[in-house]
């Protein structure tokens, strides 16, 4: 489902504290082949009651400064802040100038491996996240009927993401973890590439290294490896499934073995490569687990 100005619809919301389901009247455009639903508000909220969502939620507060409730630990929140909330994860928002936001609902994210329940960033002075996330609401063309509309979209969605994870390494001060990181990145589909020789040419031994960057990352440099070895696959599944089998996505991701590749695809994401392409087609369920302050709210 994608969510931009068009028709009205509306889902069915259940509460945190009880079973019953509230209309939300909303503007959406439903495209089947999405998997991921980008959200605004046209108004001013002062709560947002404490609910949850069975997807990851990349929630950036436009207007207005408050205190935000993740997990029972409180955030204070300004204009630019960025929480990333995890499934199951319940949260509420409350504000006594009142807050505009604009939320992404996300099956898949970059953020999965970390630990957290809930990671905060402040959009940078350019608004570069802020922009990121405009350009991909009022998108004008139909990604159901135009393939690269589709690729386009998913680009900003991982221009978002890659631009968290650029603000998540600033945080780390060693520059030979940053190295190694950048290194990673850029053979991350060479099957030839060989861990072990770029951790002995270090100035660590590579015992102590890997401890250091699993400090610093929240895994070890061979996990970290992998997931961005399947974090480049699923883009490809997702971008060219329609035109490539899988043993041609294994090979542009860097596996020699697609056997191999299947394996470590479904060790990792908990499925096949198949089956999370037939997954990426159904979109969000129109249960949504989000209440919104008053039952008549009006999305964009």
């Amino acid at each position: 489902m994608w969510m931009m100005p068009g028709q009205t619809g509306s889902f069915k919301v259940r509460l945190v504290n009880g079973t019953k389901c509230i209309p939300l009247l909303f503007r959406f455009r439903r495209e089947e082949a999405m998997d991921f639903l980008v959200m605004s508000q046209n108004k001013k909220f002062y709560q947002y009651p404490p609910h949850f969502h069975e997807f990851w939620e990349i929630l950036l507060n436009m207007e207005g400064a408050g205190t935000a409730l993740v997990d029972g630990q409180e955030y204070a929140f300004g204009p630019g802040t960025i929480f990333c909330i995890r499934p199951e994860c319940v949260h509420s928002k409350q504000s006594e100038e009142g807050f505009v936001d604009g939320s992404i609902l996300v099956r898949d994210f970059c953020f999965a491996g970390e630990e957290e329940k809930v990671l905060v960033f402040e959009d940078d002075e350019r608004s570069s996240f802020y922009l990121l996330f405009r350009l991909a609401y009022e998108y004008p063309m139909n990604p159901a009927t135009d393939v690269y509309g589709e690729r386009f979209l998913r680009s900003i969605l991982d221009a978002m993401q890659n631009l968290l994870c650029h603000w998540r390494n600033d945080t780390c001060k060693n520059p030979d973890v940053l190295y190694v990181q950048k290194v990673l990145a850029e053979h991350v589909a060479d099957p030839d590439f060989k861990l072990d020789a770029l951790l002995e040419g270090l100035s660590y031994s590579p015992n102590y290294f890997r401890a250091l960057f699993k400090e610093q990352c929240g895994c070890a440099p061979l996990q970290y490896y992998n997931q961005l070895k399947i974090q480049l696959a699923r883009q490809q599944i997702l971008q060219n499934k329609s035109i490539m089998t899988i043993s041609e996505i294994a090979a542009r991701c860097g596996f020699s073995d697609p056997y191999y590749f299947s394996r470590m695809f479904k060790k990792h994401t908990g499925t096949s490569p198949m089956q999370y392409y037939k997954n990426s087609k159904a979109a969000i369920p129109g249960e949504v687990e989000r209440r919104k302050e008053t039952p008549g709210c009006h999305f964009r």
